[in-house]
């Protein structure tokens, strides 16, 4: 086995107390400092709203492209999300007109429907069910290769690929994930070059293969974005499902308050902003600046809190409470500036049509069990989340009882 990084006194991302709940541990960072040197991360940890925003809205100080601070970066892992203006500009534009082809009453029609199937599969289950792999996973895989028209992958080898990505984030951590991580995005290119040469020129993957010709983007930077938004859309969609779908779990008055579409809404943004699944995002300092008050040097690595950010009591009142009458759009959970989550409208949509979706078919949960999360810290996730289904006029489940 590699090397571990060593727990820091304020903050171990990888402890299984902070697994399970990170966000006192993030406000201890914050308190300590709110741009806080981690030697075990070997980083500026930072944990400030001001300060996150500040990094996430400047392109010229500070790059997601390690190479502009000399690090070698294998091919896998050059695409949308880790290249910077100007080259990051062609890629971005085609995969943005390529997502908008689409009318949003369609797309919003199949989210609808897809949410809503996956719903009544629920109601249809008896005794325990959980909610992760019954429901939250298979409608988000399903959704996004409705949006990108591709297949589905394989279930039991795009899932380990997916694992391995997801904990391959923690490989400032545990250096021993990053190998089988990086194979794993290769092997998921490989599988989205595929679809690319036998696409419908109509669909999401034809619509970026002919507007990659006309940009000159390169074939494997394309490839590489499409397994992006193919993986984002699958992971954290399923984690923002679970996590929100945990909140319900454990308050099921919320749901019931959402009594109007825009209270709907304001569930859907608070939500996000509470239960949102990327905790982190790192940058490279490429010229010596200041973050807020703090000197930080060439070459630094800063490391985003965006969900310390997102609880910040300097931005958001009783940051730890959903508060429906909260202005709305403030939150930094699919971040800021160039490298903006592509797929925030999808994501956003989806909750919002599993919400509206629960409330119509009178939908509730009882927990049936202890709630579990994955043992990653970039990415958060609900592992477990075990419940009886309550609904409607439903038969008593497996132990003979009404749910």
């Amino acid at each position: 086995m590699g090397r571990t990084a060593v727990g820091d006194p304020v903050y171990d991302p990888l402890a299984p107390a902070v697994i399970a709940d990170p966000h006192p541990y993030y406000r201890r960072l914050r308190e300590a400092n709110p741009v806080y040197w981690h030697a075990a991360l070997d980083s500026w940890v930072v944990t400030g709203y001001r300060q996150c925003r500040q990094v996430l809205g400047d392109t010229t100080n500070f790059g997601s492209d390690f190479r502009r601070i000399g690090m070698d970066i294998p091919e896998a892992r050059l695409s949308v999300q880790s290249l910077d203006p100007p080259e990051h500009a062609d890629i971005r534009h085609l995969l943005v007109a390529a997502l908008h082809e689409r009318s949003p009453a369609a797309m919003r029609r199949e989210v609808s429907t897809i949410a809503r199937s996956g719903i009544s599969a629920l109601t249809e289950r008896a005794g325990t069910v959980d909610l992760v792999s019954a429901f939250a996973r298979p409608v988000a895989l399903r959704t996004i290769c409705a949006y990108l028209g591709i297949d589905a992958p394989d279930g039991s080898s795009f899932e380990a690929c997916s694992n391995a990505i997801v904990r391959s984030m923690d490989a400032g951590l545990d250096p021993d994930r990053a190998e089988p991580g990086d194979r794993a995005r290769a092997e998921l290119s490989a599988l989205i070059t595929d679809q690319l040469r036998t696409a419908d020129d109509r669909g999401f993957v034809g619509l970026a293969r002919e507007a990659a010709r006309q940009r000159d983007v390169p074939a494997a930077v394309l490839a590489n974005s499409l397994r992006a938004v193919l993986h984002a859309g699958y992971e954290s969609v399923s984690r923002l499902l679970g996590g929100v779908l945990a909140r319900l779990v454990g308050d099921p008055d919320l749901l019931a308050a959402a009594e109007t579409p825009p209270l709907v809404d304001a569930l859907v943004d608070e939500t996000i902003r509470l239960d949102g699944p990327v905790q982190a995002d790192a940058r490279a300092c490429v010229t010596d600046c200041l973050v807020g008050e703090q000197p930080v040097r060439r070459g630094d690595v800063l490391v985003l809190f965006l969900a310390a950010a997102n609880r910040d009591p300097e931005v958001f009142t009783a940051p730890d409470t959903v508060d429906l009458t909260r202005a709305r759009g403030t939150h930094l959970a699919f971040g800021r500036g160039a490298h903006a989550c592509l797929g925030a409208a999808l994501a956003t949509l989806q909750l919002r049509e599993v919400l509206i979706g629960l409330q119509a078919a009178g939908v509730g949960f009882v927990p049936s069990g202890a709630t579990t999360y994955e043992p990653t810290a970039t990415l958060r996730g609900v592992a477990r989340l075990p419940v009886l289904v309550r609904a409607p006029g439903r038969l008593p489940n497996a132990t003979g009882s009404q749910p």
